[in-house]
């Protein structure tokens, strides 16, 4: 804490243009925002202007806060005083409680670097490691540096000051979900910067990225130097833009909810402090929360069937034909593993990834068959699939038989997908008979094949990934990854052929008599 108020500032006007700008600010903040709201709110505004400008020292939140209140006086706005300073009070806290958890979240140097060496390992992995290329093409004579350091330094949060205000009047629901997303995305944040610090290029000296503010002779104030991920200068000024696209349409929607985050993840690479992967995170950060919030009735839906389906895993894995039957080999799977490294601690070094496999398997299949009970269920083939494909690698890692056979590993790569594409056409199904969709089984066929091999992509795409930024080598070269891709294709279309081929002979049997049972 003492950190916290070790970096209160206290600024006066260090030339006269920006104390013209200033007096200019304040008196119209207090004139407009008098009329909007009253004199409690006039004084309260006028406060806010003064304040952001002890503490910062630069005109562009007053400004923002004057600008703003014209804009309400001349649509002819106001607000209820209570209400403005409740809000006000709330957005303060809110971001006192952030600035208080980032000051108290100590990062040290070294796992700093080492996790930002794997941010720009995984970007050159992609050939996407561009950041020093675009701060040297966008830099150039001292005012054009300025002026990117002005918007990194200053323009972001009279951005979202701004937005706060404008809507707090303008429009009451979007101001809910914008200050209920920034909030999210702070209490996001926070853990992710105390788990994994990150430090910014700008402090990696073998990178070659500048320092743009320090080398323009301004210092740097920063609650901890090793936070680049997320990059909440990206994320709240790409939700900025999203909460205020929604009541537009067209290109016009489009350009309002990319451009200003786009616009500010440039910022933040040619000043020299944040990777574009930063970017990313932060408006991952930011912009969820606001969707989520969006659609929480289906959620929240979701949610409490997923809490029933929980509650009843005991009566699935006693009762249910099927649950039984993956309970009991998986159990089983659980009870050699155990068994296993009692015996034999050294048996594999992959025991903890094996057993947390296990697990998962079983409790996604258990769960899935108590979401979908009123559709049937999950059928015997997702089942059978799921329980052989983890029995095959579980026994082919202790075995040591992906080293030794080959043709072993495109086995379960094959079983793996057909596992996940099955898994997909059940769910797909039990939508479609809930929704009461008409669309035709071919349909479900294509997109769980394209979700099936999606997934083959994506567990490639992995390996590679933590080959190139953990070393874990588990990628063979181009051929064995065409090959696995391959073996996933395959897999996919022959499971859910299987499964369409099947259902069209279910709904045969229905149309000549009596329904068949279930596989």
């Amino acid at each position: 804490m003492q950190r916290m108020f070790d970096a209160l500032a206290f600024h006066l006007p260090s030339h006269p243009l920006e104390a013209v700008a200033l007096l200019l600010a304040v008196a119209v903040t207090a004139a407009a925002w008098t009329r909007i709201g009253g004199a409690p709110t006039g004084l309260l505004a006028t406060a806010g202007t003064l304040g952001s400008f002890i503490q910062i020292g630069h005109p562009a939140i007053p400004l923002a806060i004057a600008a703003v209140g014209l804009l309400h006086l001349h649509a002819g706005r106001t607000i209820p005083p209570g209400r403005f300073a409740r809000e006000v009070a709330i957005v303060l806290a809110g971001y006192l409680a952030y600035e208080a958890g980032r000051f108290a979240v100590v990062s040290e140097p070294a796992p700093a670097i080492r996790n930002a060496e794997r941010i720009v390992d995984l970007e050159r992995a992609f050939g996407l490691f561009r950041e020093r290329d675009i701060q040297q093409l966008l830099t150039g004579p001292s005012p054009v540096v300025d002026a990117w350091n002005l918007l990194y330094s200053h323009a972001f949060l009279a951005v979202v000051i701004g937005a706060l205000l404008w809507l707090v009047v303008a429009d009451p629901p979007r101001y809910r979900l914008y200050r209920n997303a920034l909030g999210a995305s702070a209490a996001i944040a926070l853990p992710l910067i105390a788990l994994f610090p990150v430090a910014p290029p700008r402090l990696i000296p073998a990178l070659g990225i500048d320092d743009t503010v320090i080398s323009a002779g301004n210092p740097h104030h920063f609650a901890n130097e090793y936070a680049a991920i997320p990059s909440l200068h990206v994320g709240w000024i790409a939700l900025t833009g999203w909460i205020f696209a929604l009541p537009l349409r067209g290109w016009q929607r489009r350009l309002v909810m990319v451009g200003p985050g786009l616009g500010m993840l440039l910022v933040v690479i040619v000043t020299g402090n944040h990777y574009w992967f930063d970017g990313l995170v932060g408006a991952v950060v930011s912009i969820g929360p606001a969707v989520a919030s969006q659609h929480s009735a289906p959620l929240l839906r979701f949610a409490r069937e997923l809490a029933a389906a929980a509650r009843s895993l005991p009566s699935v894995a006693c009762r249910d034909p099927r649950g039984r039957f993956s309970a009991l080999s998986l159990g089983g799977l659980f009870i050699y593993l155990g068994l296993a490294r009692v015996v034999n601690p050294g048996f594999t070094d992959f025991w903890g990834y094996l057993f947390f496999q296990v697990g998962a398997t079983l409790l996604l299949l258990l769960l899935a068959e108590g979401l979908f009970a009123r559709e049937g269920g999950l059928s015997w083939y997702t089942h059978g699939i799921a329980v052989i494909c983890t029995w095959a690698d579980v026994l082919g890692t202790d075995g040591d038989l992906y080293a030794r056979i080959d043709e072993y590993d495109k086995l379960t790569h094959f079983m793996g997908t057909a596992a996940f594409t099955a898994a997909a056409w059940e769910i797909l199904r039990a939508v479609a008979l809930r929704t009461r969709s008409t669309r035709p089984p071919r349909d479900r066929f294509f997109l769980a094949v394209a979700i099936g091999i999606a997934a083959g992509i994506g567990w490639e795409v992995y390996e590679y990934l933590g080959d190139v930024v953990f070393q874990t080598t588990r990628t063979q070269g181009r051929w064995d990854t065409f090959n696995d891709l391959v073996s996933d294709s395959a897999g996919a279309i022959a499971i859910a052929a299987l499964l369409w081929w099947q259902e069209r002979r279910v709904a045969l049997a229905l149309q000549s008599g009596p329904m068949p049972p279930r596989p």
